[in-house]
């Protein structure tokens, strides 16, 4: 009797294991499936999202830029933190609007497309302006520039959210949170990585080239001379990459369709060009009315 007793309470135990290891194997492939579908989301968010990306990058390399030497690196360090923080309230902020309103991502969206196009339009008229024009402006502090820099990136950082928001459709409550988190942690990471890579290249290539005669000091030398061009370009860039941005979204919205993708990105950067050119337009005519009153 002992014998049977034992050899059947070995059978349930064996039938618990093998059902505990189905449920495993099914909650698994469950778990192998939604990494699958987040990691598609995210990847269709960030390629959304590169063109804000590389306005962040310019923006902010420009800022960090004005800072002295020795402190460029701290700067950027705070200006992190802070974009951060932005991008953890903005998404709390998005989803829960989202969740009760989804219609106000759309009109989100739609805004963050003109400010966009609107700040490439002031930056192109800015580039062609008469320099003598220009007035000289007083040199800002470190704590000023780190100021400015977290609340530019503040927009962003929402419209980098927003596009993602977008991208992720109608999926599930759990899956936009994982493609937010990602999204924010890539590009904050990414983006002022790379900032402090572009500020601290002529010093790297200083560094090589004293380092030894040969290839290194070339190569060395070659990056030191790099680090201005670098800068220069990064404004022009970020620019076209605003109004590429802003075109997508509205022409996304009207439900343009262009064939090609080169051709679709060139539809995308006049329509931010003619969007935005409008915009400062408007602006500034609403001030010389403003003005005369």
């Amino acid at each position: 009797m002992a014998t049977s007793a034992f050899f059947a309470l070995l059978r349930d135990v064996s039938k618990l294991a093998a059902s505990a290891a189905d449920d495993l194997a099914a909650q698994s492939v469950k778990l192998s499936a939604a990494a699958d579908d987040i990691a598609t989301l995210t990847g269709k968010a960030a390629v959304k999202t590169a063109g804000v990306a590389g306005d962040d990058l310019a923006v902010g390399a420009g800022q960090v830029a004005g800072v002295s030497p020795n402190r460029e690196l701290p700067a950027l360090w705070r200006i992190t933190k802070g974009s951060a923080v932005n991008k953890v309230w903005l998404a709390a902020l998005l989803l829960i609007v989202g969740y009760f309103l989804p219609q106000a991502i759309t009109v989100a969206l739609a805004l963050g497309a003109l400010y966009l196009a609107f700040e490439g339009g002031e930056g192109l008229l800015d580039h062609f302006h008469d320099a003598e024009a220009s007035v000289e402006e007083v040199p800002m502090s470190e704590d000023e520039k780190v100021r400015g820099a977290i609340k530019t990136d503040i927009v962003l950082s929402f419209e980098m959210l927003v596009i993602s928001l977008a991208a992720a459709g109608d999926a599930p409550l759990s899956y936009k949170i994982a493609v937010l988190a990602v999204i924010g942690v890539v590009m904050t990471v990414g983006v002022y990585g790379l900032i402090g890579l572009i500020i601290r290249l002529d010093d790297m290539g200083l560094a090589l080239a004293r380092s030894g005669p040969g290839w290194r000091r070339r190569l060395g030398l070659a990056l030191a001379n790099a680090a201005p061009v670098v800068l220069k370009v990064l404004g022009p860039v970020g620019m076209v990459a605003m109004f590429a941005v802003a075109g997508g979204i509205l022409g996304h919205l009207v439900h343009l369709e262009v064939g090609h993708w080169a051709l679709a990105l060139l539809a995308d950067i006049a329509i931010g060009v003619v969007v935005g050119l409008l915009l400062v337009g408007l602006h500034h005519l609403w001030a010389r009315l403003r003005g005369k009153h």
